[in-house]
């Protein structure tokens, strides 16, 4: 294993690129090589913030390998919480006063990084990275993930979320702060970035394909994403089927009317439709009760098992840690 080449130590980082990693362990070395030649060349200080999402590989280890304590850092999670979750661990404890979301598995090259830090510069508090290519995804990846984009830039309320937009991005102070003030339980991060507004640019790339190992997205995870999307930024579910429910009422009252006079009303078809109608509106209103709850019993988003030496264990309202060795 290639040991790690260490940067100047720097105690107050200016930018912090948090990596979110969950059973990479074919991809790490190639990818802290990488990040590491750019991190070098950048004009601001760094760190670089592994987080560890439970993997049950050896993820964990190699991050041991890498972290120094000071410029490279790596926090453990207890378990998988989630994608969303570990983004929200690398708010909590990144030092830098911007951060930049990448991915580990190299598909977002990591030498883009010297253009988005240039724009931050040039005054942009977000630099979006969007996807102009999407090598090596399959076809059905490809259409679901634009059918993704079709229904949020429709039912998402007041959020801008642009289509092919991942989590790859650059994130400024007053943009970082505005989301640490933020308390939700259920976060799609992609929108919270939306809301927060401030002012922001996509910068178009093509993305590369895996470099090791296989994906961790599937279909249903994107299902997930879409509706916990709608329902944690947008009513227009509900007012749609407020709309759908008048209607069917009146249709209905005409429907027997006119089926009286005929002498062939039918109940039963109407009791089907009704009911079946019902059934949806109780499903999408318990979807909207669902994120409430969560709300309500205030959770924190993840626990900590394993933190870098130097990292204090703080509890941010959005975890909690459980003492254990450190990284």
């Amino acid at each position: 294993m290639q040991t790690l080449h260490r940067f100047p130590e720097r105690p107050d980082p200016l930018l912090t690129i948090v990596v979110p990693c969950f059973q990479e362990e074919e991809t790490i070395p190639e990818f802290h090589q990488r990040i590491t030649r750019v991190v070098r060349r950048l004009p601001v200080s760094c760190e670089i913030l592994y987080i560890d999402d439970g993997s049950n590989d050896r993820t964990a280890d190699i991050l041991r390998h890498y972290q120094d304590g000071s410029s490279v850092r790596c926090l453990s999670l207890s378990r998988n919480f989630g994608k969303e979750a570990a983004l929200s661990a690398g708010i909590d404890h990144a030092r830098g006063s911007a951060l930049i979301f990448i991915d580990v598995d190299l598909q977002d090259p990591p030498e883009l990084i010297s253009a988005m830090v240039d724009h931050w510069q040039r005054g942009y508090d977000v630099v979006n990275m969007q996807r102009n290519l999407r090598v090596g995804d399959s076809w059905f990846k490809r259409m679901s993930a634009r059918a993704y984009y079709w229904v949020m830039q429709r039912l998402v309320e007041k959020v801008d979320m642009p289509a092919d937009v991942s989590d790859f991005r650059l994130i400024g102070p007053a943009p970082l702060a505005a989301l640490r003030a933020l308390d939700e339980r259920s976060r799609i991060l992609k929108g919270m970035i939306g809301w927060v507004g401030f002012r922001t640019i996509e910068l178009p790339y093509n993305r590369t394909v895996r470099h090791a190992g296989s994906t961790k997205w599937n279909a249903a995870g994107l299902f997930n994403l879409a509706i916990e999307s709608i329902v944690s930024f947008s009513r227009k579910p509900l007012r749609i089927f407020s709309l759908i429910s008048f209607g069917l009422f009146v249709s209905s009252i005409c429907y027997m009317l006119a089926s009286l006079v005929a002498g062939s009303f039918d109940i039963h078809h109407l009791i089907v439709g009704m009911a079946s109608f019902m059934c949806v509106g109780v499903a999408m209103v318990g979807e909207y009760l669902g994120v409430t709850l969560a709300e309500v019993k205030r959770r924190p988003l993840y626990f900590l098992k394993h933190s870098s030496k130097a990292d204090p264990v703080s509890l941010h309202p959005s975890m909690a840690s459980i003492e254990g060795k450190k990284c």
